[in-house]
């Protein structure tokens, strides 16, 4: 999303944009998951705690006043409810002194901007994979198979689909290395994506 749509999408949510609301959760979503997973270092709690922040923001949306940018406000939501929950586990003030004292707001949240055209350059690393690697890794990334499915369906062995994988994920964080690791890894395996649901307001939007 360039910065430009910033104030013509939150205010379309404003105006109860469903719509719009969806598109920013999807398009959002994984980056900020990713970023949230570098302060928690635990999936699901990095999940709820991006869950949290769209809802706060559905919830509030007509009294939340963003001066920034919108990506700006989501990062900075993330990064403080996630040091919440640190704080519940009584780590912060430790966590706070060893790190985030040593980045600015804007180093920390650039590295997790959905660059325009990230999708276009996975889709392009992916399809460069050798055809049998291809194959497998979009039947466990985007079919949802498991290993074990995998293998009966092509009848190779679980330890070969295994293997195939480690070469296409490694493939792939090579030639996508640009991009930071933890956002290369939501955004490659698909984690904390699927069958997702946002709560908000009386219905639920699902992703």
């Amino acid at each position: 999303m360039n910065s430009s749509d910033n104030l013509s999408v939150f205010e379309s949510i404003r105006q109860d944009d469903r719509q719009a609301f969806e598109r920013l959760f999807r398009e959002f979503y994984r980056p900020l998951t990713a970023y949230a997973f570098r302060f928690v270092r635990d999936l699901p709690t990095s999940e709820n705690v991006v869950q949290d922040v769209y809802l706060k923001l559905w919830q509030n949306r007509r009294e939340i006043i963003i001066t920034t940018s919108l990506e700006h406000y989501l990062f900075r939501s993330v990064r403080n409810h996630s040091l919440n929950q640190l704080d519940k586990a009584k780590v912060r003030s430790e966590y706070l002194r060893q790190q985030i004292v040593q980045d600015t707001e804007e180093e920390v949240y650039s590295a997790f901007y959905p660059e325009i055209g990230l999708m276009d350059k996975i889709e392009a690393a992916i399809s460069a994979l050798p055809e049998k690697r291809q194959e497998i890794f979009r039947m466990a990334r985007e079919e949802g198979m498991k290993y074990r499915e995998i293998a009966e369906k092509l009848d190779i062995s679980v330890k070969t689909v295994e293997a195939q994988m480690t070469l296409a994920l490694r493939q792939l964080r090579e030639v996508l290395k640009e991009f930071h690791p933890h956002l290369l890894f939501f955004m490659i395996t698909g984690k904390g994506i699927q069958g997702l649901t946002c709560q908000c307001g009386r219905n639920a939007i699902m992703v």
